[in-house]
């Protein structure tokens, strides 16, 4: 794999940990569960909800619209992907879906027909990355730290994220 692509994989990654993280935050405080670390429903034990049922129980709780119900969807359907063939050697063979997310993220955020096809799947990662980030932070009601300048955690010009996630670009900012 080349090293965009390795750099969107671990991107994903460390953004469904942030939406993971923020997701445990708001039902927590739906649920009024003070001590998230021990609980048995949203902390480290092998009781604790998955990532997809956290996400389903996102879906359920929050109004959202089709189209930013189908990019929590499909953000969860690639991380799986992405975990499932994580031996994958391009981009493009992590998405294994009959569902063909591949082919949902260029419908949903279309890109020039002369860049190559693993490069227009990076560029609709880091699109769904944002969006999908910006759509847990703005609906869980936590905080947002609004980056922009020359050197982005996500190669967008201006983007929000949440603070979980802000905490790890600091690793990955060269």
């Amino acid at each position: 794999m080349e090293i965009s692509e390795v750099k969107v994989r671990n991107e994903f990654f460390v953004s469904a940990l942030f939406i993971e993280s923020t997701i445990t935050d708001y039902l927590s405080e739906k649920l009024n569960i003070k001590d998230i670390i021990n609980s048995e429903f949203l902390g480290n034990h092998d009781k604790a909800l998955s990532f997809n049922q956290k996400m389903d129980a996102l879906l359920d709780s929050v109004n959202f619209s089709i189209i930013d119900k189908s990019k929590l969807s499909v953000f969860r359907e690639i991380h799986k992907e992405f975990i499932e063939n994580r031996n994958a050697l391009t981009l493009e063979e992590s998405f294994t879906s009959d569902d063909h997310n591949d082919d949902f993220l260029l419908i949903l955020y279309p890109q020039n027909d002369y860049i190559p096809r693993e490069e227009k799947l990076i560029n609709a990662c880091y699109q769904l990355i944002g969006e999908v980030s910006e759509l847990v932070a703005e609906n869980t009601q936590k905080p947002e730290v609004k980056m922009s300048g020359k050197k982005h955690y996500f190669n967008l010009e201006n983007f929000k994220i949440g603070k979980f996630a802000m905490l790890f670009s600091f690793l990955f900012v060269s």
